[in-house]
């Protein structure tokens, strides 16, 4: 038997990794937990050639094991942007990522000083059966972070930092909300959590940023699942109706730039994969072992979702 554990980490390929440790360290209070130089295991695995390298910070909400963010800096090899001049309804890679702050207006204020904008200015959002301030903030590599705050039910935070938050969300815009649904609940097994729509009955601003006299047109429809059952760390599928924007699917792959990959714990690696053959899942790395910081060897598989998101499965062989 296997047992889907969680979302470890996701991977952020950044330009300047020195700015994006800065920001989310020395502006937000996260910590880093280790700075490495990635194993030429990695880069193989990532089908890289031999003479491209990466620099990597780790870095987490106090001693959160889970939720990290991993900045990895390329070297020596050619890099697009994988959602470049983005908007929230293009397809392709990971849209957004959700970090929980004390109050979004005042991170909105000061982010905005720091060289981010917003899609929106900050709005009360009803989304199935919560009530949050949720801003849309878009910075460095053109990657977009989601700046929130619960009201309803209310969610006392951590106090004395700027984004007392481990990565508790993100978000995929796909194209077809029910092959997606599909692939991860049937096919990968993840556990479907909520589902709700968005649709506005007045020509009203959105944290989506789109025109106010389209936006009656424009339904949004999310489903939000964890690998787990829990909601420690999410993810939604979200599917725009009304609006096309661009297909981003073909760059999400290393080592592009943006948010760039899920990477997750599995207890039971060898059973999962193995049932991931026999429903027929199409395999976009097969299982091998790496290196790994800070875990050491792993052994690791990745596939790839019907929107070009990549996810790595790991289970520790320490």
């Amino acid at each position: 038997m296997h047992q889907l554990k969680t979302i470890l980490e996701v991977i952020y390929s950044v330009g300047d990794i020195e700015k994006a440790k800065k920001f989310f360290c020395d502006y937000g209070g996260l910590s880093v937990v280790g700075s490495y130089d990635t194993s030429a295991s990695v880069l193989h695995f990532w089908n890289l050639k031999k003479e491209v390298t990466a620099q990597e910070i780790l870095i987490q909400f106090k001693n959160h094991p889970s939720g990290k963010l991993r900045l990895v800096k390329f070297k020596n090899v050619a890099q697009e942007i994988i959602r470049s001049s983005q908007k929230p309804w293009d397809t392709g890679g990971i849209m957004d990522i959700n970090l929980r702050v004390p109050e979004v207006a005042k991170t909105f204020n000061e982010i905005r000083d720091l060289g981010w904008h917003g899609l929106s200015d900050p709005l009360l959002q009803t989304m199935g059966p919560f009530k949050l301030y949720d801003i849309l903030m878009q910075g460095y590599d053109d990657i977009i972070v989601a700046f929130t705050h619960r009201e309803e039910p209310p969610l006392e935070l951590p106090k004395g930092y700027k984004i007392p938050s481990h990565v508790y969300n993100s978000s995929l815009t796909v194209k077809n909300l029910e092959e997606s649904r599909e692939f991860y609940e049937n096919l990968l097994g993840f556990t479907l959590l909520n589902e709700y729509e968005v649709k506005k009955d007045e020509p009203l601003e959105n944290m989506f940023g789109i025109p106010m006299n389209m936006i009656t047109e424009v339904t949004c429809k999310a489903n939000i699942f964890s690998l787990d059952g829990t909601r420690d760390v999410m993810f939604q599928l979200c599917e725009f109706k009304g609006v096309e924007g661009k297909d981003f699917s073909s760059l999400a792959i290393p080592p592009n730039r943006g948010l760039l990959l899920y990477r997750c714990e599995v207890k039971g690696l060898k059973e999962y994969y193995k049932s991931l053959i026999e429903k027929e899942v199409k395999i976009f790395q097969p299982m091998q072992k790496i290196t790994m910081e800070p875990y050491g060897e792993v052994s690791c598989f990745s596939i790839q979702s019907p929107d070009g998101v990549l996810w790595e499965f790991l289970e520790n062989n320490n």
